[in-house]
């Protein structure tokens, strides 16, 4: 199999430290917040949970607000139906899913029976009904009682011993949503393979194999589960599961290693205008196969080649998530000349002021972060120079 071939190594690591900068004032807790738009204030941790997972299915192809305000609400409204156990999952879908006409073509998509106001049309919303419905069919196991917590913390003790445990929930939690059959829902054949170790294991296997391509939504509800507001609230919706060692798991979900997270893979760090700027004279472009996309190249990279390197032991490739925010801000305005990548660095607005907010965080990103003067690696001229997009 072919490997990116590097140029430039040290260009290669003051990137990765770069992002790496900017990645951490992305979950500093002042840029923190909840996003999702509940329905009711009363929800527990765990429902907020699952809500948060089923709006990331419905994250496809539309605004991210909407998503999680229209969708959020209407969504928040199932789960707290669903976790009382009053009635089938399919029976809350089929009361929340609507089909209605506008000049003379069929429209579907998910409503409140509590707020006329909302509705939300997903861009997919019948495909979106069966990975919901399949979901919410698995969790009704008596195993997991209708629960996404208990069925992560399922995983986590069934595999406690193993390195891979990120990896494991993740496949897991792709087998709840995404194991569908010719499009419908399957949930027996879902529970058929988690109960079955050695068909799990090759389950495994064939998600690894292919982790980094179309699994953008899974790695973004993984990555929520581990830094910022939802790890907090993902913490706390282990303490509310019963019979539970709460304090431990909670332990060893904070030890698990960043670096299993894979880079969720979107417009943004596939845009020509970042990637091939930057890696321009770092890597050989030609030496990257067409078919692969960042979380692949970037994947290829830290495992073969900087793994190990304890200059950039803080970096890990989903970091280069921050690209949702820096390349609209950034690359598509064509701002190289304040760009941290770019010829001249920094050096023309970042003015240090220790009670002040660091200016760089603010135009890249949109990031607020206190501006902390000492040892700041931008200041020093880390990755300043790198990118060609202004020479092209």
């Amino acid at each position: 199999m072919m490997k990116p071939k590097i140029q430039d190594k040290n260009a290669l690591t003051e990137i990765y430290k770069g992002i790496s900068w900017l990645d951490a004032k992305r979950w500093n807790p002042e840029n923190t917040h909840e996003f999702v738009n509940f329905f009711g204030n009363y929800l527990t941790n765990c429902e907020k949970i699952l809500t948060h997972w089923i709006c990331y299915i419905t994250d496809r192809q539309m605004p991210f607000e909407t998503v999680w305000d229209k969708g959020g609400y209407v969504f928040s409204e199932m789960v707290h139906e669903y976790s009382k156990g009053d009635i089938s999952a399919k029976e809350i879908i089929d009361k929340h899913y609507y089909v209605k006409y506008i000049n003379g073509k069929e429209h579907y998509g998910f409503k409140s029976l509590k707020n006329d106001k909302y509705s939300f049309a997903s861009r997919y919303p019948s495909y979106d009904s069966q990975n919901i419905l399949q979901t919410l069919e698995v969790l009704n196991h008596q195993k997991y009682r209708r629960n996404i917590v208990r069925f992560i913390v399922n995983i986590m003790e069934r595999f406690k011993g193993e390195e891979d445990i990120l990896k494991r929930v993740a496949c897991g939690l792709h087998l709840l949503t995404y194991q569908l059959d010719r499009k419908k829902a399957n949930p027996e054949e879902t529970i058929r393979i988690l109960n079955d170790g050695k068909e799990f294991e090759r389950k495994l296997n064939e998600f690894k194999k292919s982790s980094t391509n179309g699994k953008k939504r899974l790695w973004c509800c993984v990555r929520d589960y581990k830094k910022g507001l939802y790890h907090e609230i993902f913490s706390e919706a282990i303490r509310e599961i019963p019979a539970t060692t709460a304090g431990g798991l909670i332990n060893i979900w904070n030890k698990l290693p960043m670096s299993q997270i894979e880079l969720p893979g979107d417009v943004w760090n596939n845009s020509p205008l970042f990637k091939d700027n930057l890696f321009a004279n770092v890597i050989e472009l030609n030496s990257i196969p067409k078919s692969w996309g960042m979380p692949k190249i970037i994947r290829e990279l830290y495992n073969n080649q900087l793994k190990n390197n304890e200059e950039i032991n803080d970096f890990y490739p989903e970091q280069f998530d921050i690209t949702f925010d820096f390349v609209p801000r950034m690359c598509n305005k064509k701002l190289c000349n304040v760009c941290l990548f770019g010829k001249n660095g920094v050096e023309s607005i970042c003015i240090p002021t220790k009670d002040k907010y660091c200016p760089v965080a603010l135009l890249s990103c949109g990031y607020i972060a206190m501006c902390v003067e000492d040892d700041c690696i931008l200041k020093e001229g880390i990755s300043k120079g790198i990118c060609k997009g202004e020479l092209r």
